[in-house]
């Protein structure tokens, strides 16, 4: 079986993916993929020992689509038994999902009322509060929080070019860009750098676990800071 996990929450799908791991688990990066181990693993696996778990990551990716047709060639022989598990780091349209056999669709979607808040984000807008808070109900704040930095991520790249997410609002479509464009005007240049930062400090701080607040209770008082 075949199980591609995808989907606009990345978090989630990532989460999913990890989870099904085990001991016997085997991991193939599809950018520097060996598709000779690729076959010989899943071709071997649950012969002589505990059926194998294949992962791969990075095939959807535009170094991994090199590999994409021999991998595949590759997943077109596995046996009902073994378990491949493919993550992509956005939404696989049902065209490609049915050209792997054999396969199950895992979509991750974020909430609707996610966007909703993300898009409502303005400075000295008391709105924003609750919508967050509505949010909330339907999602972790860890996911949220993920969201809000890309959401500054693309403004400021939006207003500024860089190399460092230049791929990412490229691939934006013109009635996003047109959105993050309108927005990204309520706060401009200097004001959004301001927010990074403090978005910055906010996820240093709970990785670390120097924050004396929750993760929700920080968001709080960046967006009441706006």
């Amino acid at each position: 079986m075949i199980i591609i996990i995808h989907g606009d929450d990345t978090v989630s799908s990532r989460n999913y993916f990890f989870e099904k791991k085990d001991k016997n688990s085997i991991t193939f990066d599809a950018e520097n993929l060996n598709s000779t181990d690729l076959k010989q693993d899943i071709q071997g696996s649950g012969l002589f020992e505990t059926t194998k778990k294949i992962f791969i990551e990075n095939l959807f990716t535009k170094k991994g689509s090199k590999n994409y047709e021999e991998v595949l060639a590759v997943l077109k022989d596995i046996s009902k038994d073994t378990e491949v598990y493919i993550w992509a780091d956005k939404e696989m349209g049902a065209k490609v999902i049915s050209e792997f056999p054999k396969s199950e669709s895992k979509n991750f979607k974020i909430p609707r009322n996610i966007f909703g808040f993300l898009d409502s984000i303005k400075p000295n807008s008391p709105q924003n509060l609750v919508s967050f808070h509505d949010a909330l109900s339907s999602s972790e704040p860890e996911i949220i929080f993920f969201m809000i930095i890309r959401q500054f991520r693309l403004m400021l790249g939006i207003l500024k070019s860089s190399s460092k997410n230049a791929d990412e609002v490229n691939r934006l479509a013109d009635w996003q860009r047109g959105k993050l464009t309108r927005q990204a005007g309520f706060f401009g240049e200097d004001k959004l750098k301001q927010v990074y930062n403090k978005i910055y400090n906010i996820d240093k701080a709970q990785k670390t676990g120097s924050s004396g607040l929750s993760l929700t209770q920080n968001i709080d008082i960046l967006l009441l800071d706006l």
